[in-house]
């Protein structure tokens, strides 16, 4: 399921066809800051597809859950630039995803109140140790 994953979200922004192969005919796609909510495979991929802005690339760091939930952290970049963390849950039927829900998040300094009490996350999810 992590190979499915990952080649979705390398897809997307360069092959929607491609990237949509991953849902079922029936699932739904939900922007949560946005609020907004896409019925249907060829709805989803329509509406990527009519996308005018910036190319776009994700950056899988890991997915983790079971069969049918997994959650899914990503770094989202406008023309390499910008990174924006990502968390998208996605909702499996079998090996066709029938729900995705996206937070994309806007990074912003630390507060300098706490600053006794933390340290940096390190960039890479991939080595942050759990």
């Amino acid at each position: 399921m992590a190979q499915a994953i990952a080649r979705h979200f390398e897809a997307i922004g360069n092959d929607e066809i491609r990237a949509g192969e991953i849902y079922a005919d029936d699932a739904v796609l939900e922007y949560v800051q946005s609020g907004e909510r896409i019925r249907g495979k060829a709805n989803i991929i329509a509406s990527r597809q009519a996308y005018p802005g910036r190319p776009a690339a994700f950056e899988v760091h890991r997915s983790a859950g079971t069969s049918d939930l997994q959650v899914v952290e990503l770094t989202l970049r406008f023309d390499g630039e910008d990174p924006h963390p990502v968390v998208a849950i996605m909702e499996f039927r079998g090996a066709k995803a029938v729900r995705e829900r996206i937070y994309i998040a806007e990074p912003w300094d630390p507060p300098s109140y706490r600053a006794g009490w933390v340290e940096p996350l390190d960039p890479d999810p991939n080595t942050t140790p759990w």
